[in-house]
């Protein structure tokens, strides 16, 4: 034994017999000074290790996984520390201060941003569920996305990722958090744009830009005027003079909370907003799955922050809300029953058990069940991305017709894949028992019904169906992957299932302090037999008629892509070339033409000014012209007209 392993040896053991003898006690509360700090600095050190000085795929995934196990492990001390704390831990380390003015409002006075750190036992939960995702997503990409291009690049980009989705989870400053949300759009665009160098990738990449761009743009705008009716950004400071703010009317509050609103629908990938994950199938696939499943936690962390102002707003914005989220609870998996793409098929259907965990916010019976229900329906989108890649790639397609025999060649990963459909169908029946009267609860039926239908189609497919032979491909080669891949699924899956089972456990509900209903289990047997029916359903149709009902689906899927390209050609013709060549005629002919008109005027006006100063004495024209400018102002002033 080396001297040095020697004494850290003797250190450890009478660490231990003082901590015996009782002299020794560790108090939690007085490390948080430098563990929360360390759930920020954390990923800024990894990212930036990675970025100037890892260049092999192993390192990098090494030191990746390491940074996002030291967040964890900051964020799980936090935990610990505040698990008796009701109130939330507060820190704030100025980082902008600006004044603008000296007269005025003192509000508006000076412009500041804190770079804030606001805790509490709701934002701890949220941000050991994105780490425990990230965790399974990099996993499961150590290894099955091993042949990727730009592994150093990818994993820079995962930790791009990870520091903006902990600085919405913990900023308690409106504008610091818009900061880390764009940064985390920005770490998405590059993750869904991974692959590079061909037209297909392009477009990609270009719809993950566009359409999240807008949520964005919606929630710079919100915030903008919550400040300027406001006069401050912080969420400790805003809640109060919601109600208190004279001049501030419910115009206002309404307009702010559906901008809001708007960035959340578009980042949580809800019908209409689900192009943006739908049409980036094609990305590696851990990079799918970690965008889809972060952002629905992060969306869901800006609902329940900024819930006081939905509150505030009348009925209007709630009611917007409910029936934007109910619309999409039907609609997200009534199309995801169309086609036989396996990958834009999950996305589909869990985009409507999103909708559903969402409107759970919405309600204040119904907020932490709500939040829980979000976090395990996150977790299982992810888990049946992971599982149905792994398919995918063993059985070398994602069409759902040509899949199956899962259960006897890839057992684990049949298990994680049904764990995801099972979470994702009963998701929504905590938050749906609770009954709040609302129009958009007439759609809970049909929204759990056809989440329930939808997500289990992918399963039965790929678990019960004939895996039949192709060309150049024979089914008895297809075997399980490896451990760490289905292992990283199942992970997932597992997180699903607990975030399932947390809301029947009336602790966890007030551990979250967003107070309500606790769930039991008489109603919910009621509400159990929508998304069994749907499965009785969904199996039965499996059976009976497999193919045919798969043939159906992939007809349908063609009659809609067809319309969408109509669509599309009619706004490129209607549209996009009438208004590209009004640009180019403006940018080809206007401008040039003003530009050469203007250069005139001035070389004109310039010739004109030399010759006036050529011939005129300055002294005696300058004090005309001010006579003549004092007349002028004298005979318009309103003494004078009075």
């Amino acid at each position: 034994m080396s001297g040095a392993t020697l004494g850290i040896a003797l250190t450890a053991a009478s660490a231990a017999s003082t901590a015996r003898a009782g002299g020794f006690h560790f108090d939690p509360a007085t490390t948080l000074p430098w563990v929360v700090p360390l759930i920020l600095a954390a990923p800024v050190v990894g990212y930036v290790l990675v970025l100037g000085s890892v260049r092999s795929r192993r390192g990098a995934a090494t030191v990746a996984m390491l940074t996002i196990l030291v967040m964890l492990a900051a964020t799980l001390m936090t935990a610990w520390a505040r698990f008796r704390q009701t109130a939330p831990y507060r820190s704030a380390y100025q980082w902008i201060n600006i004044p603008v003015a000296f007269t005025g409002d003192q509000r508006f006075q000076g412009f500041g941003i804190d770079l804030s750190f606001r805790l509490d036992h709701a934002a701890l939960a949220l941000l050991v569920a994105v780490l425990v995702i990230f965790i399974a997503c990099l996993l499961w990409h150590r290894v099955a996305g091993r042949g990727e291009q730009g592994p150093v690049r990818f994993q820079v980009n995962a930790l791009l990722l990870a520091i903006g989705a902990a600085g919405v989870v913990v900023s308690g400053d409106l504008a610091e958090l818009l900061g880390f949300w764009l940064l985390g759009g920005i770490a998405t665009y590059l993750l869904l744009g991974h692959r590079w160098g061909t037209e297909g990738a392009g477009r990609r990449s270009r719809i993950a830009l566009a359409l999240p761009f807008l949520g964005d743009i919606a929630l710079l705008c919100g915030i903008g005027l919550l400040y300027s009716r406001y006069g401050t950004l912080t969420l400790d400071g805003l809640y109060p003079v919601l109600h208190s703010t004279l001049g501030v009317g419910l115009k206002s509050l309404t307009a702010a909370a559906v901008l809001v609103f708007a960035a959340v629908a578009v980042r949580a990938a809800v019908w209409p907003f689900t192009a943006w994950l739908t049409g980036t199938v094609d990305a590696p696939a851990a990079s799918l799955a970690l965008s889809a499943g972060v952002w629905p936690i992060l969306a869901g962390s800006l609902l329940f922050r900024l819930r006081p102002l939905l509150d505030s707003a009348g009925v209007q914005a709630p009611r917007i809300v409910l029936y934007t989220l109910g619309v999409a609870a039907v609609v997200g998996p009534l199309l995801g029953l169309i086609g036989v793409e396996l990958r834009r098929s999950i996305v589909l259907a869990s985009s409507g058990a999103v909708a559903l965990a969402l409107i759970g916010i919405v309600y204040p019976a119904s907020v932490g069940i709500g939040l829980t229900a979000l976090i395990a329906v996150a977790a299982a989108r992810t888990a049946g991305l992971l599982a149905g890649a792994s398919a995918a790639g063993t059985m070398r397609t994602t069409d759902l017709r040509a899949m199956g025999g899962g259960w006897e060649r890839m057992p684990l990963t049949s298990a994680a894949l049904v764990l995801s459909a099972a979470v994702l169908a009963l998701g929504g029946v905590e938050v749906a028992m609770l009954r709040p009267r609302s129009p958009a609860w007439l759609a809970f039926a049909a929204g759990l019904a056809l989440v329930a239908l939808s997500a289990l189609r992918p399963y039965f497919a790929i678990a019960h169906g004939e895996l039949r032979r192709r060309r150049a491909f024979e089914p008895a080669r297809v075997r399980e992957v490896q451990g760490i891949v289905t292992g990283s699924a199942l992970v997932a899956a597992a997180l699903g299932v607990v975030g399932l089972l947390l809301a029947y456990v009336p602790r966890w509900l007030d551990l979250l302090g967003a107070g309500g209903q606790t769930v039991t289990l008489g109603p919910s047997l009621l509400w159990l037999l929508v998304p069994a029916a749907a499965a009785a359903a969904a199996a039965g149709a499996f059976w009976l008629r497999r193919d045919t009902g798969l043939e159906l689906c992939f007809r349908l899927g063609e009659r809609y892509g067809a319309l969408w390209d109509l669509a599309g050609a009619q706004y490129e013709r209607f549209f996009a070339k009438p208004g590209g060549a009004i640009v180019g005629a403006v940018e080809d002919v206007g401008v040039p033409g003003v530009e050469s008109g203007v250069g005139r005027a001035l070389t004109g006006a310039g010739g004109f000014a030399g010759l006036a100063e050529r011939s005129l004495p300055w002294v005696p024209t300058v004090l005309g012209l001010a006579v003549v400018l004092a007349v002028a102002f004298g005979l318009i002033a309103q003494g004078l007209s009075r």
